[in-house]
C-alpha cells in the first residue's frame, strides 16, 4: 500500500554544507569557507534545539544569519554587513544529495505521497528545493517553524505532520537523515527511516529505526521489494 513519506530536507534530501559555494568568494580558500560551513551548520543545529526546549524561538532566517555570524567570528573572519546579507541570502543554494532525485523519483513511481515537514521557512524550503531539483516531487511543504512555532525534536512538530500527512498514522513514514528525528518520531508511535549517509553509530538508548540504510536510493528499493512481496502474497 502506498504511504505518504513526511521528508525532513535540510541534510536529508540536501547537503547543507555545499554553501561553502557560496561562502568561498569572501573567504578566498576553500578549505576555510568549508571549515565556517561546518561551524555554521553545527551551531544552527544547536541553536535550533535550545531555542525552541527553552521556548525562546527565534524563526529563520534569522536564527539562520545569526549562526553564520557565529561561524565566521570563531574564525575571526571580518565581513562587510552587505556580504553577510548576501550570503544568507543565497542560502537556497544548497545541491541534492547524488541519490536524491533518482530515489524520488523512484518513490513517486510507486505511488508515495512525499510531504515536507522541515524547520525552516516554507519560502526557504520552496526556494532550496527548486535549487536543487526536488521541487517537482513534493506534494506539499509545511513549515514547522511558521506552523507549530517549534524546530525538531518538539513533539509538535510530528503532530504537525502527523495532522496534515492525510491518511491514517500507520501508513506515514518519517524519513531523515538525523537521528534524534528519528527518536522524536518514534516516540510519537511513526515508522521511521534514517538515512545514515554519514555512516554514524546508532545511540543505543532504546529506539531503532523501522529502516537503516546509506542512501535515499537504498531505502526506495527496499520499499518497492516490501511491495512486490506483498503483493505475491
Amino acid at each position: 500500500m502506498p504511504r505518504t513519506l513526511l521528508f525532513d530536507t535540510w541534510g536529508t534530501l540536501v547537503d547543507n554544507y555545499s554553501i561553502a559555494d557560496v561562502i568561498e568568494p569572501y573567504v578566498y580558500e576553500c578549505h576555510l569557507a568549508q571549515d565556517i560551513a561546518q561551524d555554521w551548520r553545527f551551531q544552527q543545529k544547536w541553536a535550533m534545539f535550545y531555542t525552541t526546549l527553552s521556548d525562546n524561538f527565534v524563526p529563520h532566517p534569522d536564527l539562520t544569519e545569526a549562526c553564520l555570524r557565529w561561524a565566521l567570528d570563531r574564525h575571526h573572519i571580518q565581513l562587510s554587513e552587505a556580504a553577510i546579507k548576501d550570503i544568507v541570502s543565497q542560502y537556497h543554494k544548497l545541491r541534492a544529495y547524488p541519490d536524491v532525485i533518482g530515489a524520488l523519483k523512484s518513490l513517486k513511481a510507486q505511488g508515495h505521497t512525499i510531504k515536507i515537514v522541515a524547520n525552516p521557512t516554507k519560502k526557504m524550503i520552496e526556494d532550496h528545493s527548486k535549487y536543487a531539483g526536488t521541487y517537482e516531487y513534493i506534494d506539499e511543504i509545511i513549515s514547522s517553524g511558521e506552523e507549530a512555532r517549534a524546530f525538531k525534536p518538539s513533539p509538535k512538530v510530528f503532530q504537525l505532520g502527523i495532522a496534515r500527512a492525510g491518511c491514517p498514522k500507520e501508513n506515514i513514514l518519517w524519513v531523515t537523515g538525523h537521528f534524534w528525528e528519528i527518536v522524536g518520531a518514534a516516540r510519537q508511535g511513526l515508522k521511521t527511516a534514517w538515512t545514515n549517509r554519514a555512516r554514524q553509530p546508532m545511540l543505543k538508548i532504546g529506539i531503532t529505526p523501522t529502516y537503516t540504510t546509506t542512501t535515499l536510493q537504498e531505502l526506495a528499493d527496499l520499499l518497492e521489494k516490501e511491495e512486490g512481496k506483498k503483493a505475491v502474497a
